[in-house]
């Protein structure tokens, strides 16, 4: 290659690495004042361990309050994978996931200091159901009983203040009526009280009621679909917890929450309750991928795919729901409105996230596709984690590659002259190179990784001793200067790739089966030897070429 070239390819390369480091302006959640805002900050695209930066501590254990699990320990290991999984998603590098005990798991995430973001990704099951909304009306015809139920249901004065009236003929908010229209509220409205009257003369012998469950409901548009003001949703989850109204429930069908409140353009929200099928259609274990993406009709939505069994599965249960309306249900609450299936539905479908952001869809498609996990999990312990060298350390490393640079410096320049200056030169492109390539793959640097950056500083400045004896001995043999360094290169070359090979071999085997800080001493490694190898063949070479095509007539190489 001639000069031309090559100095292009330098300066080429110098200008991707400058852009690679370039400190970039993101939005990012950060804390402000102990509060999390949405703030606009430069930085360098160069992430560190959490050696260097600390970062959050989680310790998480079985969660038996929806049941007793036997064997914690095995439970543990199988939520591990699922857990490793999402992190790696979640875009933090480096993390510590470990067993800790019998029955517990402890999880360091370097960088973050978002700890519900954090906690959500980690903790949420992600459990996801398609179930078709009850048709039959069967809460209508249960009313009369489950009122019976709830009248014995003990509320307490600060509960029950926030409720806006017990009595079964309240009046429905106009807020319904804007939405749905008066005339088909009413209509609606008389249909719900007539079947409060039917299933009241069925039932003999229960006991007068005070209406409370059916004064805080009122039907929705759709087949199932009720709404509850979002200052009775309390009083509403009060009763719907006592284990003699969840007696009286309708046989084989669930009642599930929806994710998100609506206010149908007045100051006053409401949560929609649906009345589902117990028995889901399909589950969310035959989820292969999913990803979230922004609609201008839809607003912020999750795409999912299913693999070839779930989408016959799908596509079969879904044919005999035409015209059905199918909750998405995550973890037991209701994303979005139930929509309506038009036709079979096969290997693909969408969840709508309602106001949810976009980070919020994300990590909600990223737990997804990691899939379930098999055991809830609770968080018994948030805390932020220093840096876990210590900043003592971390200054005292610092110092230490600043002085063996510099003596690197003074030891080349005062050995080997104007060579040696060349070769320092190449030097600090070197480093440029290297942290270029370490930000350009998202690596993380490590103090084990800045270990292994010092000793590929050594065999940059090794392949350059190589060279420069080989310069000496074709000069004493009284060669000319040009083709002294040409036979110097020649000559230096096998043994600077046999020793550079060698240890990237080693270097990649460290990767393959090394964690945490070992894999980060072996990606800074590879990269330094490079970047070493490039500039000190390279660069160093074209240095010389540069100082050669001054003059020709050279009388001397200070070497």
């Amino acid at each position: 290659m001639n000069l031309k070239y090559r100095i292009i390819t330098i300066v080429a390369l110098l200008a991707v690495s400058a852009w690679a480091l370039f400190p970039r302006t993101t939005v990012e959640r950060v804390k402000r004042d102990g509060v999390f805002v949405f703030d606009t900050i430069n930085r360098v695209p160069l992430k560190r361990g959490l050696d260097l930066q600390g970062g959050m501590h989680l310790a998480l254990e079985v969660d038996e309050s929806r049941g007793v699990v036997g064997d914690k320990s095995a439970a543990i290991d199988r939520a591990l994978t699922v857990v490793r999984s999402r992190i790696d998603q979640f875009g933090v590098s480096e993390p510590i996931i470990q067993k800790s005990g019998n029955e517990r798991m402890i999880v360091e995430l370097p960088g973050i200091d978002d700890p519900q973001r954090a906690i959500d990704v980690v903790q949420k099951s992600a459990f996801l159901e398609f179930q078709i909304t009850d048709k039959s009306g069967a809460l209508e015809r249960s009313l009369s009983r489950i009122d019976a139920a709830a009248a014995n249901v003990v509320v307490a004065s600060s509960s029950s203040s926030n409720k806006s009236t017990t009595d079964t003929g309240a009046k429905k908010p106009d807020a319904l009526q804007d939405l749905f229209g008066k005339e088909s509220t009413s209509s609606v409205s008389d249909s719900l009280d007539s079947a409060k009257v039917a299933a009241t003369e069925d039932t003999a012998g229960v006991p007068p009621t005070d209406g409370r469950i059916s004064s805080l409901i009122q039907q929705g548009q759709m087949p199932g679909e009720y709404y509850v003001a979002m200052s009775d949703v309390d009083l509403m989850k009060h009763y719907l917890a006592d284990s003699g109204v969840m007696a009286v429930l309708p046989p084989g069908k669930v009642l599930r929450w929806s994710n998100d409140s609506v206010s149908f353009g007045s100051a006053q929200y409401y949560k929609a309750l649906y009345v589902l099928d117990s028995r889901p259609i399909i589950t969310g274990e035959y989820i292969v991928d999913a990803n979230a993406t922004s609609s201008p009709m839809e607003g912020t939505v999750v795409q999912f795919s299913l693999n070839n069994e779930g989408g016959r599965r799908f596509r079969a249960e879904t044919a005999k729901h035409i015209q059905d309306n199918m909750a998405i249900v995550l973890d037991q609450q209701v994303m979005g409105q139930p929509p309506v299936i038009n036709s079979a539905i096969g290997t693909r479908g969408q969840i709508t996230m309602g106001r949810g952001g976009l980070e919020r869809a994300q990590d909600l498609a990223l737990v997804l596709r990691a899939g379930a996990l098999p055991v809830p999990l609770k968080v018994v312990e948030v805390r932020n984690i220093g840096p876990s060298l210590g900043q003592d350390s971390i200054e005292s490393s610092v110092t230490a590659v600043l002085i063996a640079m510099g003596l690197l410096f003074i030891i080349m320049v005062g050995y080997y002259k104007f060579s040696g200056f060349l070769a320092v030169s190449a030097l600090g492109l070197y480093v440029i190179y290297t942290l270029a390539v370490l930000a350009g793959f998202d690596a993380v640097l490590t103090l084990p990784g800045l270990a292994g950056f010092i000793l590929s500083i050594g065999m940059a400045i090794d392949g350059n001793v190589l060279i420069f004896e080989r310069i000496r001995e074709e000069l004493d043999r009284g060669r000319s200067i040009r083709l002294s360094i040409d036979e110097g290169f020649r000559h230096a070359l096998p043994a600077i790739i046999d020793t550079n090979m060698t240890s990237a071999l080693t270097a990649a085997v460290l990767y393959q089966f090394g964690t945490g800080p070992v894999k980060g001493f072996a990606v800074t490694l590879i990269a330094g030897i490079a970047a070493s190898m490039f500039t000190s063949l390279f660069v160093v070479r074209t240095f010389y070429m540069i100082w050669l095509s001054k003059s020709s007539d050279k009388k001397a190489l200070s070497i």
